[in-house]
């Protein structure tokens, strides 16, 4: 039987499309020769095909490798499907024409239906004319005229697929595979030679790691339930989604509010027809049928899937869409492909509801989107600046704020350096975390913001919601939060950094915490840090790799005197380290760097900067400097009335802390969480004032007292 079959021109993609439903077959080359013989029959009738769909339930497409040895196939059969017949016999006699043509009909026939025994047949053809007794000189002559002339090329080229065979054999066209209702695509099979190293659960998704020696790289390979039904549940549920398609109805503007309600729909629908049609589809399945559905419409998808992974990071959209999977990092494995190549239709929905959530145009005119969708920020860029169609990156941020202990466990940092952080902010020093993209910047800087006494008030500013302000209000600190908003596509500027740092110096004595320092802002808050209407201290991100880089962009980029500088106190340079050359990376506080107050024009020609700490590349660990002659150490014992022998001892007090922290976290991971690490500082806070009361500042008398809170504390 024929399958009814079109040729459909998408976005320049040619691909032959099979409608596997209406002719009754499996819809798998892998399990129906028919399909297998449909397909092969049709790529000899069409050149520059890029991909193969078989539409049934399910739709699989095969592209790449498959596609290569589809095609290789196809490229055979037309080549050999007439000039085996010229060949059968050497002369005019013809006793032997009918047995030598099914012979060759039956190779062909395996050939293009179960091409991976064509060769087999042919060496087993071979062998049984070559050994064929009787008959006279010239019988043998013919014999030999058909092996050579006609049977010998032939295997030739089935050699010369030797290796499509064997991927044949192994059945590992590695399909892409949807459910009718959906258009997001899989890989249903790891690459041959990949490797199992790891696997765990998200939700009631199996997630597997494979290691791809080939690329060098892991992939990150999931198989979600909606990609795992039985053909009447996909039917069901293809049947309830044209039925919601038909009917137009007045969705909320809400998002998740519309995702509710396209569920409760979904799920009266198909319950309808499960009750009229007499389905044996149970309630259970039906509820589960309907929240598929609306992941897939009101919903991001199996993007929803990869946010759902704690240990995803980030995850990459790639142009030209369709033709390269998803890649993601990995916290544990760091950069891996995807199982899960999104659609053109994918791209539009996505599209579609970013420009809803954030309000903002994004076209040929506003090729750049971004925007934050809980706790998670997504960057969308489009033609003309991306020239083969919208790509998206997500960032996903940790669900709890970082802390200082969970730094000093992910081995980011260590206790001591931990220790001096924690007493930099209470000093109130002007701190800058800088660092490339995906150093850690931001996280460091909210760990640090939960170093600062709770009575202080905080006056937050960013452009894009990336710091933990709402889980720092469940904790009791005071935050005011101020949103600005860059200019979009020369419409002018909405609110600037500037204006709202301008805004907040008036707004009384706070923190001021900036999410980045980028542009005009800078000058504003340097004068304010100049004159002390800071408040009391004032931290903040700003992109560069070294001390070096934060100067000049400061200085040169963003116009602040070399004067004006010198009110930063400290550079904290974060960093995703190769170690010893290798692919594997690991992010570092590499710097920690006091900068002098005596340099009058340069300080890096003047010896201004000055390492707290330095990273020791060899032994991969943060080193702490000698600081007994630290000009910050001593202006802070200054403005504590203390000596500075005495605010190096609150150091090791700190970093000691730090240390029994990871020893009570080890087997508990809640204790080293933000909730936890909050008490632990008010009650060092109240050991500490209870020293201040006696006048006296005895250190270990504080750790002890630290201690007993500690213990009473962190028992389960």
């Amino acid at each position: 039987m024929s399958c009814e079959f079109s040729l459909v021109e998408t976005q320049g993609e040619r691909t032959l499309k099979f409608f596997c439903e209406k002719c009754g077959g499996e819809g798998s080359i892998e399990q129906s020769k028919e399909c297998m013989r449909n397909v092969v029959l049709s790529l000899a009738k069409f050149i520059d095909v890029e991909a193969i769909v078989l539409a049934g339930a399910y739709d699989r497409e095969y592209r790449g490798r498959g596609l290569t040895a589809l095609e290789e196939i196809s490229r055979v059969y037309r080549k050999h499907k007439h000039w085996p017949y010229r060949y059968l016999t050497s002369d005019d006699c013809r006793r032997c024409e009918e047995g030598r043509k099914r012979n060759v009909d039956k190779i062909l026939l395996k050939l293009i239906e179960e091409p991976e025994n064509a060769l087999d047949e042919t060496k087993r053809v071979i062998k049984e004319v070559i050994e064929e007794e009787g008959g006279e000189t010239k019988c043998k002559s013919c014999r030999n005229f058909f092996v050579e002339r006609s049977l010998r090329p032939l295997l030739l080229s089935l050699e010369s697929l030797n290796d499509h065979i064997c991927h044949l054999k192994k059945k590992k066209f590695l399909p892409l595979l949807r459910p009718q209702f959906l258009s997001t695509r899989l890989q249903i099979e790891p690459p041959d030679g990949a490797t199992l190293i790891d696997a765990y659960e998200v939700e009631d998704c199996e997630v597997r790691i494979y290691y791809m020696p080939q690329l060098s790289q892991c992939l990150y390979f999931l198989m979600p339930q909606e990609y795992q039904l039985s053909p009447e549940h996909v039917a069901l549920l293809n049947k309830t989604r044209e039925v919601l398609l038909a009917h137009e109805i007045e969705l909320e503007v809400d998002i998740l509010k519309a995702r509710k309600q396209i569920e409760m729909l979904a799920e009266d629908i198909a319950t309808s027809a499960v009750v009229e049609e007499r389905l044996t589809v149970e309630r259970d399945d039906v509820e589960k049928l309907a929240k598929y559905l609306a992941r897939f419409t009101a919903g991001l998808g199996l993007i929803e899937m990869l946010l759902s992974d704690e240990r995803v990071q980030d995850i990459y959209v790639d142009s030209p869409i369709g033709k390269t999977p998803i890649h993601i990092y990995h916290r544990d494995f760091e950069e891996c492909l995807t199982n899960v190549f999104l659609t053109h239709d994918d791209i539009e929905s996505l599209v579609s509801k970013f420009r809803a959530i954030s309000g903002r145009p994004f076209s040929e005119a506003d090729p750049v989107l971004d925007l934050n969708l809980a706790g998670v920020r997504i960057s969308a860029i489009g033609p003309p600046l991306s020239p083969d169609g919208t790509s998206i990156a997500m960032r996903r941020h940790k669900s709890t704020p970082w802390t200082l202990p969970q730094f000093v466990k992910a081995g980011f940092i260590t206790p001591y350096a931990a220790g001096l952080l924690s007493l930099l902010v209470d000093g109130q020093a002007t701190i800058l975390i800088a660092g490339s993209r995906g150093a850690g910047k931001t996280s460091l800087l909210g760990a640090l913001m939960l170093e600062i006494p709770l009575k202080f008030r905080i006056l937050a500013i960013e452009d894009t919601a990336e710091l933990p302000i709402p889980k720092l209000r469940e904790l009791g600190f005071k935050i005011l939060s101020m949103r600005v908003h860059p200019s979009v596509a020369g419409r002018g500027v909405e609110l600037s950094a500037e204006d709202a740092l301008r805004a907040a110096l008036r707004l009384g004595e706070s923190v001021i915490v900036m999410g980045e320092v980028r542009s005009t802002e800078a000058r504003t808050l340097y004068e304010a840090m100049r004159v002390g209407a800071a408040g009391n201290s004032v931290m903040g991100t700003i992109h560069g790799a070294t001390s070096r880089d934060v100067y000049e962009r400061i200085v040169y980029d963003l116009q602040i005197p070399p004067s004006s500088f010198k009110a930063t106190d400290v550079i904290l340079i974060a960093a995703p380290i190769r170690s010893r050359g290798g692919l594997s990376r690991v992010r570092r506080l590499t710097q920690v760097v006091e900068l002098g107050k005596k340099w009058k024009s340069n300080p890096i020609d003047e010896n201004g900067f000055r390492c707290m700490m330095k990273f020791d590349f060899g032994d991969m660990i943060l080193k702490k400097s000698d600081l007994k002659n630290s000009q910050l150490i001593k202006n802070i014992a200054q403005k504590w009335g203390v000596s500075p022998a005495n605010v190096l001892e609150q150091i090791d007090l700190r970093a000691r802390m730090q240390e029994e922290l990871l020893k009570v976290g080890e087997n508990r991971p809640e204790l080293l969480e933000a909730g936890f690490v909050t008490m632990s500082n008010v009650a060092f806070r109240e050991c500490l004032e209870s020293q201040l009361k006696q006048k006296s500042m005895n250190c270990d008398q504080i750790f002890d007292s630290w201690m007993v809170w500690l213990k009473e504390n962190s028992h389960a």
